[in-house]
């Protein structure tokens, strides 16, 4: 059975906005349009997964690992996460709002940071509900 989520919303539309990116604007460089459809293409098959039961089973399994752990370990993973979100939003954030960089590069190079993001808040979300 297959199960369709919110993070698998968050991927397509992360996907789908890439994508957009990097087929409107012919004046990319041939290797940023390149990386953007490679990450919209990653995006695209973690929707896949994310449906699959398999895919929450593994991470409820490595959730269930880590618990037996010692608590500095599953606090270093928490904190790991939080640290991976937070360093690719604030990069994102100085390198377009900061610096006053609003071309299409900047802001589609602000986007490649969704495969870090997106998973991780996925585990963090997938360990706040096997905890409650």
């Amino acid at each position: 059975m297959r199960r369709f989520t919110l993070f698998t919303l968050l991927y397509l539309a992360a996907g789908v906005c890439l994508t957009a990116i990097a087929l409107k604007y012919p004046n990319m460089t041939p290797n940023l349009k390149a990386i953007l459809l490679i990450e919209a293409g990653m995006l695209y098959t973690f929707s896949i997964f994310s449906t699959s039961p398999f895919w929450r089973q593994t991470l409820l399994q490595s959730q269930n690992r880590l618990r037996q752990q010692p608590t500095w370990k599953q606090n270093f993973v928490t904190i790991a996460l939080w640290l991976a979100i937070g360093l690719t939003v604030f990069s994102s954030i100085f390198n377009v709002v900061v610096s006053h960089n609003w071309t299409t590069e900047a802001i589609a190079q602000a986007f490649l940071g969704l495969i870090i993001i997106l998973p991780s808040a996925e585990n963090l979300f997938l360990k706040s509900q096997t905890q409650s």
